[in-house]
């Protein structure tokens, strides 16, 4: 009798076990068949929007990406596709939301920290993209030209001055900015950048010496186109700043001043200019579509869209 006990007791325990085992079998294959499941959800999804995204659907795209990021949250692709979707809706706060989550996951991901500082440009933040860059520049040191006109356009000219100086002397001042810096530290271009700018250097000097010698609008008008092919923008704002002064009847010396202001990123400064500008302006339609189209870059450069489309309107009905 106590071993048909024995029996029965070692019966239940192999049984129990068996039952213990399959039960754990069991939800060990539920589980892995509902993860896998996620990742045939998320997959889907993901290349939905990466499709919907190609064909500039963004609100689609976020739609499929949001199903994604309900299954993962710490999904660095997720959060860069979420971010650059917003972005391209103009939806700048999302977009900047959804990059520092990925940033803090990957705080030295070079192609995130790209996308922030593009953010921030776009929301004309510029001393917010120098942060941005200057962390851009301590992974890819070779970039830190980019640091100039960021400076321009943040007003920060002295900041931009130096980094030219800078880069000139270690020998890493890219050709295209060495016209700008012989503008914004006046001095001239070297010979070994480019050997069309001496030339135009010595053409400037005589149409500046000429002025000087006839003092008429003329000669000035000549020297300040001259200013503005060669892009020497701080040089275009003095000497049509003094022309304002000397003849401020006209209204020629008004855009140009306004025209250099827009490219040094003084945008309210160039409004107010070139509207008063156009009071001197008579029977001028294409001068007066140029001061129309002037005066909406100042605004988009304040971010001020409204404005900006109402003048470039005007400036198309002008002409």
């Amino acid at each position: 009798m106590r071993l048909k006990n024995l029996h029965i007791k070692l019966w239940l325990v192999v049984f129990c076990t068996t039952v213990h085992t399959f039960a754990q079998n069991d939800l060990a294959s539920r589980e892995e068949m509902i993860d896998e499941q996620q990742n045939i959800n998320f997959q889907t999804f993901f290349f939905e929007a990466l499709q919907q995204k190609a064909i500039e659907n963004y609100d689609k795209a976020i739609y499929a990406l949001d199903a994604c990021y309900n299954i993962d949250k710490k999904n660095v692709a997720v959060l860069f596709e979420l971010s650059k979707n917003y972005t391209f809706l103009t939806k700048y706060t999302e977009a900047e939301y959804y990059i520092l989550k990925g940033l803090e996951l990957e705080p030295n991901n070079l192609f995130m920290l790209k996308h922030l500082m593009d953010i921030k440009s776009k929301q004309n933040d510029f001393k917010g993209a120098i942060k941005i860059q200057k962390r851009i520049i301590k992974i890819v040191p070779e970039e830190e030209s980019e640091l100039v006109l960021l400076y321009i356009k943040s007003g920060q000219i002295q900041d931009a001055i130096i980094t030219l100086k800078k880069l000139d002397s270690i020998g890493k001042l890219p050709p295209n900015l060495s016209t700008l810096k012989a503008s914004l530290t006046q001095e001239p271009a070297r010979e070994t950048t480019t050997a069309k700018i001496v030339p135009v250097q010595d053409k400037l000097t005589k149409l500046k010496e000429s002025y000087a010698l006839k003092n008429d609008f003329n000669s000035l008008k000549l020297v300040l186109d001259r200013e503005l092919k060669t892009k020497a923008f701080l040089d275009l704002q003095n000497d049509s700043q003094a022309g304002i002064e000397m003849f401020p009847a006209q209204p020629y010396v008004y855009y140009m001043n306004g025209v250099a202001l827009n490219h040094l990123r003084k945008y309210q400064e160039a409004i107010t200019i070139l509207q008063e500008g156009l009071e001197y302006l008579v029977d001028d339609a294409q001068l007066q579509a140029a001061f129309y189209k002037q005066i909406s870059l100042s605004y988009k450069g304040l971010g001020k869209n409204k404005e900006a489309t109402s003048f470039f309107n005007k400036s198309l009905e002008t002409k």
